[in-house]
């Protein structure tokens, strides 16, 4: 598994390095990801920096300072109650990030918010950790019901950076959550047809 990992995160590194950096990022529907993370495997109320996620492929992390990722049955914040899908959800007290050791092509859950505004702002980046794309995630404050948010890249993503609109720029809520990883033999294909572009754009360069 450390080697698949080791591999997928060069191929990624290697792809950003030939110029394909900036993402075609775009909004899918509903997936059932190879990775899936409902957060019922945590039975107690609990509030961390960081929190495991996908059976350790990943964390979700909190950057804001004196902030929480927090684990829960529900929260009524703002008078406003969340009822997770399942059992538990997870949800991000302030500035988040999704950091994940293998990179994604896709990413989505079901979103909702308690923070007193709309919608939430994702940044996403690849592993050399440079900026390919941004999205708006759909989480509307007064619907009172969980909300799809999905997307695909056509370059790999390592880390999501989550900025809610409300308070603190968070109590924004996450259940059932879906990830497809790159493939170790696409990562390869990957490191070899970058190679390949990269070594014939420098012999046509003019010396």
């Amino acid at each position: 598994m450390r080697q698949f990992r080791l591999q997928v995160r060069v191929a990624a590194m290697i792809l950003a390095a030939t110029g394909a950096a900036r993402a075609d990022i775009i909004a899918i529907d509903p997936f059932d990801g190879a990775l899936t993370d409902t957060f019922d495997q945590w039975n107690t109320n609990q509030a961390v920096l960081s929190l495991p996620v996908f059976g350790g492929f990943g964390a979700l992390e909190v950057l804001s300072a004196g902030g929480a990722i927090k684990v829960e049955f529900s929260s009524t914040f703002l008078n406003d109650p969340v009822v997770p899908l399942s059992d538990m959800m997870a949800g991000q007290l302030g500035i988040a990030q999704w950091v994940f050791d293998t990179p994604l092509t896709r990413f989505g859950g079901w979103f909702e918010n308690n923070s007193g505004a709309s919608d939430a702002t994702l940044e996403f980046y690849d592993a050399s950790d440079t900026l390919i794309g941004t999205m708006i995630a759909d989480i509307p404050v007064d619907a009172q019901t969980w909300t799809w948010n999905g997307w695909q890249s056509d370059v790999p993503f390592s880390r999501i950076v989550v900025t809610g609109n409300g308070v603190i720029n968070g109590f924004i809520w996450y259940e059932n959550m879906q990830a497809d990883p790159v493939p170790a033999p696409a990562a390869l294909t990957v490191i070899g047809g970058g190679l390949m572009l990269g070594t014939r754009r420098r012999r046509r360069d003019p010396r």
